[in-house]
C-alpha cells in the first residue's frame, strides 16, 4: 500500500508526464502473532501463536501520465517458527505465510511536491501452522487463510533529498481456519467478516534516475471471530492477527 505513493513521489516534473513501470524487490523483518481467546477450542484457550521471520517480496507498479497507478506484490516467509504448543513442552514447529496484494489509485500533486493519494484493492494471505504429529495429535498441520478489501489515503513529501510518506487503511476482511485430520473430523471454521486497519510509514531516495531504495515500516491487525460447525458446532471465538514489519527495498524504473 506505501510504495506506490513514494514511487509517485520521487517521479521528476518530466517524467510525471509519460507512462512509467517500476520493479523492485527486497526483505522485511517481520513479527507475526495469532491471538486465541478465551472461547477456542482446548490448546488454543488464550494462547498466542508469534514467529519472527525474513520475508522476501518482489513486484511492480505502473503509473500513466495521469498519475493512476496499479501495484502488485507478493510476500513470503523464509525459514520460521511458531511457538504456539511450547507451553506443552513441545519443542518449536514450523511456520509458513504468504501474502499478496493488489493496490489501484490516483495522486493528486500538490505546490512543493508533496502528494496526497487515494487508494484501494486486494489483499489476501496463507498462514500455515506444524503442530506436534500423531500419535500426539491427530493433525500435523492448521491453515489460516484470510482474504478481503481495502481502502486508505496516503500523504507523501519531498524531504532529506527523498521522500518521506504515511498511509493508512482499512479492510474489510473474511478468513478460514482449518486442519487437516482426516475426514469426516476435519476440523473447519470460516470467520464472519471484519473490520481491519494497516498503518505505514517510508523514506524513499532515489540513487540515479531509474534506481531507488525504501525503507518503511508496516503495521497491520484484524480481528477475526469464528463459527466452528465442522465437525460440531461450538461457541464462536475471536482469533486477533497482528502483523509488524521493518522492510528495505531496491527499485528499478523504466
Amino acid at each position: 500500500m506505501l510504495l506506490p505513493v513514494v514511487a509517485v513521489g520521487l517521479l521528476s516534473p518530466a517524467v510525471q508526464a509519460q507512462q512509467t513501470f517500476r520493479v523492485y524487490g527486497g526483505l522485511a523483518l517481520t513479527n507475526y502473532s495469532i491471538k486465541f481467546d478465551n472461547n477456542a477450542f482446548v490448546g488454543y484457550q488464550n494462547k498466542t501463536a508469534k514467529s519472527d521471520y525474513l520475508a522476501p517480496t518482489i513486484g511492480f507498479t505502473w503509473v500513466s501520465p495521469q498519475r493512476i497507478f496499479v501495484d502488485a506484490s507478493y510476500q513470503t516467509s523464509l525459514s520460521a517458527e511458531h511457538d504456539l504448543w511450547t507451553d506443552f513442552g513441545f519443542p518449536k514447529q514450523d511456520f509458513s505465510r504468504s501474502s499478496y496484494t493488489v493496490t489501484g489509485g490516483y495522486v493528486h500533486v500538490l505546490s512543493g511536491g508533496n502528494t496526497i493519494t487515494g487508494f484501494g484493492g486486494l489483499t489476501g494471505g496463507k498462514s500455515k501452522l506444524k503442530a506436534p504429529g500423531p500419535p500426539t495429535m491427530g493433525w500435523t498441520e492448521d491453515a489460516f487463510t484470510s482474504n478481503g478489501v481495502f481502502a486508505g489515503a496516503a500523504w507523501g513529501m519531498p524531504a532529506l533529498g527523498g521522500s518521506i510518506s504515511i498511509s493508512g487503511a482499512i479492510a474489510l476482511m473474511a478468513g478460514n481456519w482449518k486442519d487437516n485430520t482426516p475426514a469426516p473430523g476435519t476440523f473447519d471454521a470460516d470467520a464472519k467478516s471484519t473490520v481491519g486497519f494497516s498503518f505505514g510509514a517510508g523514506y524513499t531516495y532515489r540513487i540515479t534516475p531509474a534506481w531507488g531504495v525504501t525503507a518503511d515500516l508496516k503495521i497491520q491487525n484484524y480481528s477475526y471471530t469464528f463459527d466452528p460447525e465442522i465437525p460440531v458446532s461450538a461457541p464462536d471465538y475471536k482469533v486477533t492477527e497482528n502483523i509488524k514489519a521493518l522492510g528495505a527495498r531496491v527499485s528499478y524504473q523504466f
